[in-house]
């Protein structure tokens, strides 16, 4: 029996209820907010870039300052919400991580629940992530040395476009990701009732085994509830196949939100495996 599975609801909602496990969760988004408007206002960035004709369906792209050779490592970033929520303009700031590493970064917007449904949104960030690869050659970028990375609900989509857009990337970030879909069914988050067995089935862990494996590297808090921590562990027990290999790391003194810092803070864990990635090959 997985671990969710001896949770009653009233238990599995405590889970996932984001503001109960980190009560300034609020207060985070707002530094987050803050930091993303000051990353913005420095400039070296292509903001609200259309890759569809929603008007959620948009990038934004930034560069180092005096960024002079060609064909830098790119990073694309997925942000997470719940599938719901937030904005890549809550989340500029992880441009600092290419700005640290000599990279570009790409922050993507993507169409979200109620309005539309998981396959729309998923489709979404597979048109973004071609888009890039496509034309991120006009901005320094290298499209053979990209990585995908994602937060939370951003980390399921970043793990399912990996699988399915069928391009050799350099390798997958995940941050406390929430892949198997089957206890969201269960919780408080599936009460719009925007999955059902056949879409959890379609977009959980096991369908993210992509044709064109990558190295991949998951990362969870040792503050996070031990749902977090399965669902992490359970996503790379997947991963694991002949030509693709995975990481596992718990980090200490992190939670559902501070963890996110560990990808702008320097000599970190994650900024560590981004260029081990980036060197592969």
């Amino acid at each position: 029996m997985n671990k969710y599975q001896s949770l009653d609801r009233k238990e599995l909602d405590a889970q996932y209820f984001i503001r109960g496990i980190v009560p300034e969760w609020d207060h985070e988004i707002e530094e987050f907010s803050a930091k993303s408007q000051t990353r913005r206002a420095k400039g070296h960035c292509w903001l609200n870039i259309s890759y569809g004709d929603h008007v959620r369906q948009t990038l934004d792209v930034f560069k180092p300052e005096n960024l002079k050779i060609e064909a830098v490592p790119v990073l694309i970033f997925f942000h997470g919400g719940y599938w719901r929520m937030l904005d890549k303009l809550n989340f500029s700031h992880v441009a600092s991580a290419g700005d640290y590493l000599g990279a570009i970064t790409v922050i993507i917007n993507y169409r979200l629940l109620p309005e539309f449904g998981l396959s729309d949104i998923v489709s979404d960030c597979c048109t973004a992530t071609r888009w890039v690869l496509e034309n991120i050659s006009n901005y320094k970028g290298d499209p053979e040395k990209v990585i995908l990375s994602g937060h939370s609900a951003g980390a399921q989509l970043g793990a399912q476009v990996s699988a399915r857009i069928n391009v050799p990337l350099k390798g997958f970030i995940g941050i406390s990701g929430v892949y198997d879909l089957r206890p969201i069914q269960n919780c408080f988050l599936n009460d719009i009732q925007f999955l059902d067995t056949s879409l959890v089935k379609k977009f959980s862990a096991e369908s993210s085994v992509s044709s064109r494996p990558c190295p991949a590297h998951f990362f969870y808090g040792a503050g996070e509830p031990s749902e977090f921590e399965r669902q992490s562990e359970n996503q790379a027990n997947f991963w694991e196949r002949p030509g693709s290999s995975s990481i596992l790391s718990k980090l200490d003194n992190e939670n559902h939100a501070s963890i996110l810092q560990q990808l702008v803070t320097p000599e970190s864990a994650v900024l560590k495996s981004l260029i081990s990635f980036w060197e592969i090959g």
